[in-house]
C-alpha cells in the first residue's frame, strides 16, 4: 500500500467540504501488467445532469524537495495513471491536487503553466491550513 502525503487528510477534508463523495481511499487500479494507487478517488451528484460527476484525485506536496525534481517525478506519475483511467474507468477525470503555497510560486513559473496546459491537466489547488478548496483549474 502507498504511503500517504503529509497532506492526504487535509485534502481529503476539502474535497468533502466542497461537495465530493470519497469513495477510494487509494483508488485502485490494475492495468496491464502494473498496479497503480490514485490517493482518492471521489464523485459527486450533478443534479442539473442527473448524473455524477466522477475524478480520482493525485495529492502532491511539493514541501522541500527541489521542485523541477517532484514536478518532473509528478508528471510522470501523472501521465501513468492518466492511461490506466483511461481504459478502465474513462469516466473519471484525473485531478493533480497541490496547495496554495506551491500553486503560488511554482505554478506561476511560464514553463510550468505551458506543461500543465499542453498536458491538459486538471488541478485543484487547497489550503492545508483551512482544509479548504482554493480553486479548481481547468
Amino acid at each position: 500500500m502507498p504511503r500517504k502525503d503529509i497532506y492526504h487528510d487535509s485534502v481529503k477534508v476539502a474535497l468533502e467540504k466542497d461537495g465530493w463523495t470519497v469513495t477510494h481511499d487509494p483508488l485502485y487500479l490494475e492495468w496491464d501488467d502494473a498496479i497503480y494507487f490514485p490517493d482518492l478517488g471521489a464523485e459527486r451528484v450533478i443534479a442539473a445532469a442527473k448524473g455524477t460527476e466522477k475524478i480520482a484525485v493525485e495529492i502532491k506536496t511539493f514541501i522541500g524537495q527541489v521542485f523541477q525534481d517532484e514536478f518532473y517525478k509528478a508528471l510522470g506519475q501523472f501521465d501513468n495513471y492518466f492511461f490506466a483511467l483511461s481504459e478502465l474507468e474513462p469516466e473519471r477525470s484525473l485531478v493533480m491536487a497541490i496547495p496554495l503555497e506551491a500553486y503560488e510560486v511554482f505554478f506561476q513559473k511560464i514553463y510550468v503553466q505551458k506543461i500543465i496546459k499542453k498536458k491538459n491537466i486538471l488541478l485543484v489547488v487547497y489550503n492545508p491550513l483551512t482544509e479548504s478548496i482554493v480553486q479548481w483549474i481547468k
